[in-house]
């Protein structure tokens, strides 16, 4: 009796649904920080020239010699926090238009620091 309990609260009530789409906007990257993941050597820190656009719910990723592509479904997960794939955005609090992109990815890692604008 207690396992159908269970069972039937995880399918009514999901644990972790998402809190809304995200906003639509554009964030340019100024620098990164980043490098192997499994690398003991120093991150190193490059200037970079991504561009991350959301519209629609969907997140665009493009770069200095990359045409924009589609990166896929992008959703808020707490306040200031939208996740995609293997990217977190962390945005300032009180809604600041600056914040970073975690990007953990099983082969590499970067932390790229940009800056919003909403469209």
């Amino acid at each position: 009796m207690y396992r159908i309990v269970a069972i039937l609260t995880l399918v009514v009530f999901p644990i972790a649904a998402p809190l809304a789409a995200a906003s639509d906007m554009t964030c340019k990257a100024s620098t990164s920080v980043g490098g192997p993941a499994a690398a003991s050597e120093v991150p190193q820190r490059t200037a970079v020239s991504d561009v991350f656009r959301v519209s629609a719910g969907r997140l665009f990723h493009s770069w200095r010699g990359r045409d924009e592509y589609t990166y896929g479904h992008i959703t808020e997960v707490g306040p200031g926090r939208y996740a995609a794939g293997h990217m977190m955005f962390v945005m300032a609090e009180g809604g600041g238009r600056r914040g970073y992109v975690v990007i953990a990815a099983p082969t590499d890692w970067r932390i790229v620091y940009v800056e919003c604008r909403a469209q």
